[in-house]
């Protein structure tokens, strides 16, 4: 059976990483309480093991988390795989030291759920988006930048994965140096503005409220933020005002829709040549 890819709802391969992320929790679980009753075996001994153990636990409960909501969860998918990266190398360096063959094992198996994860996730995204200018995770921070700057109470006449469509259009086919600076702002955007309101998640999973707590730092502050939140406002409003629907909300009316175009003679007027059959000079 033939699945269509979908913009708003789950698509094939985020239904996909939902189960896999979920069975991997439990994975991770499942190895932390053997590991830990066969310590001798995985060398996971010690305070060092037993962080090793909780690193891989802890990785399981939250991957498990982020699949039981693979867009409402993303903080937790975030977090959960830079745990499994974190013990896949824990367990290689516990093995080079403690000469166990286990957990050699342990280590290169998790190093290999973790890109196999992140290969799921970033194909589920393309499903998605097929961003011509922006990376993916620059595509995911405009749609947060987009619903946090655009604020119609409910009564938005875009969504903002089309206001961040209409801006990444908009960006490949300008040509200028500035473009490389609205990749700055939005790298800024992901990864500092979240820490201005001391929120370790980029800004992209981040809560309608956080976001716009953050945005309202940069906005009141000096120097280099306050470009940021200028730039900010610069790419929600050109991606939403740029557009026939989000121009209408404002109450504007194009001239062809206007009564007094019904009807007008719109014939280019045509003049003669004054010089025509004369001296040019």
């Amino acid at each position: 059976m033939d699945r269509p890819m979908r913009v708003y709802g789950l698509n094939v391969v985020e239904q996909t990483i939902d189960d896999v992320l979920v069975a991997v929790g439990w994975l991770l679980a499942a190895l932390a309480l053997v590991a830990g009753i066969l310590a001798g075996t995985f060398g996971a001994r010690g305070t060092a093991g037993g962080l090793l153990l909780a690193a891989t636990a802890m990785a399981g409960v939250l991957l498990a988390l982020g699949g039981s909501g693979i867009r409402q969860n993303a903080a937790a998918t975030d977090l959960g795989l830079a745990l499994l990266a974190a013990a896949a190398a824990g367990w290689v360096i516990a093995a080079i030291t403690v000469s166990s063959l286990a957990a050699l094992l342990t280590g290169l198996t998790l190093a290999l759920l973790f890109a196999l994860l992140c290969a799921l996730r970033r194909r589920a995204l393309r499903a998605r988006f097929r961003p011509r200018f922006l990376s993916l995770r620059q595509f995911g921070t405009m749609i947060a930048i987009a619903d946090t700057m655009i604020d119609g109470d409910g009564r938005e006449a875009m969504h903002p994965i089309e206001v961040a469509v209409g801006v990444d259009h908009m960006l490949a086919r300008v040509e200028s140096p500035t473009t490389a600076q609205l990749r700055l702002v939005l790298i800024l955007t992901e990864w500092v503005l979240p820490l201005l309101i001391f929120r370790p998640f980029p800004f992209s999973v981040l809560g309608t409220n956080d976001r716009r707590r953050a945005v309202e730092k940069v906005i009141n502050a000096k120097g280099l933020f306050r470009d940021v939140a200028r730039s900010l406002k610069v790419l929600a409003c050109s991606g939403y005002y740029a557009d026939p629907r989000g121009i209408a909300s404002t109450g504007f009316v194009g001239f062809e829709q206007r009564p007094r175009h019904a009807g007008l003679d719109e014939t280019p007027l045509a003049y003669p040549d004054p010089f025509a059959g004369g001296d040019a000079r």
